[in-house]
């Protein structure tokens, strides 16, 4: 079981690769960041309709230019709000003048800024807040597009399974052996140990 976990994690880490190579095309995405193996079984695996279902956690950073505030969620008077992650702005005007990638979407009118990329706030987000399934319906296809550019794609057939709050995935191989795997995205909370998840 621990050589197949680790084929897993490292089948994943070229998937994730592909969608890095992938996204960087669109600055103003999430950045991906490599998966971390969560759950209760043999080091975070557990079990999924008689297969094993191999769960791993991907962070995401933001893309320059924006700033990630995870919120745990509070009770207030009337009712309970769930946790979340509140997207800003921050001044990107050093990265502007030293690399020239980008307009400071802080410090620049709207009419020069048409002439970029919408920022997060305007693409994956409800509000100021990450939209959880705008956001899992971009990795998700992000997901199969990366997956047709691995040599793996050419003996293994790989389904996005319908899901709404983090992409799951089933493998399967030419002699019909199947993997199936839960990517769930989060954030770093702070710079402790412990992340968000964006179930």
């Amino acid at each position: 079981m621990a050589d197949k976990c680790k084929m897993v994690e490292e089948l994943v880490e070229e998937l994730l690769g592909a969608c890095q190579r992938l996204s960087g095309n669109c600055l103003f995405n999430p950045r991906l960041q490599p998966a971390i193996g969560v759950g209760c079984l043999y080091e975070g695996w557990g079990a999924w309709e008689d297969n094993v279902l191999y769960r791993l956690l991907v962070p995401l950073r933001p893309p320059p230019g924006h700033a990630f505030h995870p919120e745990l969620g509070a009770k207030g008077k009337t009712a309970a709000r769930k946790p979340g992650l509140r997207v800003e702005l921050e001044c990107a005007c050093v990265r502007e003048r030293l690399v020239g990638d980008v307009l400071c979407f802080l410090h620049h009118p709207e009419d020069e800024l048409r002439r970029q990329e919408p920022s997060l706030l305007h693409t994956l987000c409800s509000g100021s807040y990450l939209d959880v399934e705008k956001t899992t319906c971009w990795f998700q296809a992000l997901v199969k597009a990366a997956w047709e550019r691995l040599p793996q794609s050419r003996h293994c057939r790989l389904t996005v399974l319908p899901s709404r709050r983090s992409c799951k995935i089933k493998l399967v191989s030419a002699s019909e052996r199947t993997i199936s795997i839960e990517l769930t995205l989060g954030v770093q909370m702070d710079d402790s140990d412990s992340f968000l998840s964006l179930e």
